[in-house]
């Protein structure tokens, strides 16, 4: 039995052993630890030929990852025209789809939001919990609700207007208020969870992204930030709430605050599952944004330092490429045999 199942690995999987290494870092499988295949019989029938399933260490072939392949030749010219920095990947199995000076250092503005939230899913535990904008909070400037100083808001609806607005004071006030009172060490649970995501080149100083003298990150380090995010459909659901929403002060003066949407895409883009915009005079312009195509398969794009109009054209550009370009197979296709 053994030389029969040892002479029927060869045999099905000789002509994929180039392509076992897309899946090396899949997290639900570890290659390294297939020694055999094996046929397993149905035990419902006599025909052990019809009703078989191949399986490696337990593991359906009609389980394993599906990997985006492409189509044709590579046709990547003009593909980013505006942007220093770009990268797009799957996002189910992190493969880079396109770079451009991907792992460069960048700054990233108010993506840096992107960390915040990640960070606030580990430490909030109720997020009707009130929240006070403190005097340096309410100081932030920027893209802002117009909080004031003294005002007390639930955890949630900060969070909206920090993800959604891009609100700086919301950023702060709830950095602040989780870190016990100073955003310095809100920054530190920052760069932990860099190391926990293993970010390539990534280091934090504020919950806002509007200190970019000694912060930065790369258009990599944003993706990856990206591929967590889509693990709390909470976030997903506020990045697709479209402008506006009201928002009201949790306190004895109860003042209503207009929450907008920063994404111009939203609605009139099909497949958005959310997305971050930044902008600092040393970042340029720039978005991530996540996407899911009519094949249920989800991209990730990343563009820095484009206009302020542009970086939705290639966003849009990359994005409907990368659906074009690929096919999600678990084999690959003739072109890469």
């Amino acid at each position: 039995m053994f030389f029969i199942t040892l002479f029927l690995s060869g045999v099905l999987f000789s002509p994929f052993k180039d392509s076992f290494k897309d899946f090396a870092n899949h997290p639900p499988i570890s290659w390294g630890k297939v020694v055999s295949a094996t046929i397993q019989k149905n035990e419902d029938t006599n025909s052990d030929s019809q009703n078989a399933v191949l399986q490696l260490n337990g593991i359906e072939l009609n389980k394993l990852p599906e990997i985006p392949r492409p189509k044709a030749d590579d046709k990547k010219n003009n593909l980013i025209v505006w942007a220093k920095k770009a990268v797009m990947i799957d996002a189910d199995t992190g493969k880079v789809l396109y770079d451009e000076k991907m792992l460069e250092d960048h700054h990233i503005a108010s993506i840096t939001k992107t960390m915040t939230a990640l960070v606030l899913m580990d430490k909030v535990k109720d997020w009707d919990e009130n929240v006070k904008i403190s005097p340096y909070a309410a100081s932030a400037g920027g893209a802002t609700v117009h909080f004031l100083s003294g005002e007390k808001f639930k955890a949630i609806d900060l969070l909206k207007a920090m993800l959604m607005n891009s609100d700086n004071t919301a950023a702060r006030a709830l950095a602040e208020h989780f870190a016990g009172g100073k955003e310095e060490d809100f920054a530190k649970m920052m760069n932990e969870k860099a190391k926990e995501l293993h970010l390539k080149n990534s280091f934090f100083v504020d919950a806002s992204g509007l200190n970019d003298d000694d912060s930065h990150s790369c258009a990599y380090d944003v993706a990856q930030i990206a591929r967590k995010i889509l693990d709390y459909p909470m976030i997903l659901q506020i990045m697709q709430t479209p402008s506006h929403i009201q928002i009201v002060g949790n306190d004895e003066f109860q003042r209503v605050h207009q929450v907008g949407n920063t994404d111009v895409l939203l609605g009139q883009y099909k497949g958005i599952l959310g997305s971050k915009t930044g902008f600092t005079y040393n970042a340029g312009y720039c978005l991530m944004m996540m996407r899911e195509g009519p094949n249920q398969k989800k991209v990730i794009g990343v563009v820095l330092d484009a206009g302020d109009k542009e970086r939705w054209i290639e966003m849009q550009k990359m994005l409907d490429w990368a659906f074009d370009r690929f096919s999600w197979t678990v084999f690959p296709n003739e072109k890469e045999k």
